[in-house]
């Protein structure tokens, strides 16, 4: 190979791992974690299940009808963010406050949610903690 073409070919790897975007910006997760938040202390599940991967949308809102008006979120505290080198997955440690009826005791419970970007936004992968038991990690 001649050295000219090494060259150009050194370049072109350092402008394409230099201009390398990550597919949901970093500053669009708080929105997203914001809107989140709110859709699930207003029960709003078809609208949580938006904002999450799109192969655990149909068991998620399976899982909501089956608790049904049951589900009463009081109170969401982020905690801590983290985001991956990378810039496609981050970690999202929230404190939530919740009652299930008829209960009037309120749970709390710290949760661990990964949310990855997908397609130039952030979308929940998995929710370890909190009130779904169902976004839990798979096995």
């Amino acid at each position: 190979m001649k050295a000219t073409t090494r060259l150009l070919l050194a370049c072109l790897l350092v402008g394409v791992v230099g201009c390398h975007q990550p597919s949901a910006p970093a500053k669009e997760l708080k929105s997203t974690y914001e809107d989140f938040e709110t859709k699930a202390r207003w029960g709003e599940s078809a609208a949580v299940s938006q904002l999450i991967i799109p192969e655990r949308r149909a068991a998620f809102l399976a899982a909501r009808a089956k608790d049904g008006s049951d589900l009463s979120i009081t109170d969401i505290e982020l905690q801590n963010v983290v985001i991956a080198p990378d810039g496609e997955t981050a970690t999202v440690t929230s404190k939530w406050r919740w009652l299930r009826m008829p209960s009037t005791s309120e749970q709390t419970q710290e949760s661990t949610a990964i949310w990855v970007g997908r397609a130039g936004q952030w979308l929940l992968e998995s929710m370890q903690g909190g009130p779904y038991p169902d976004l839990a990690p798979h096995k």
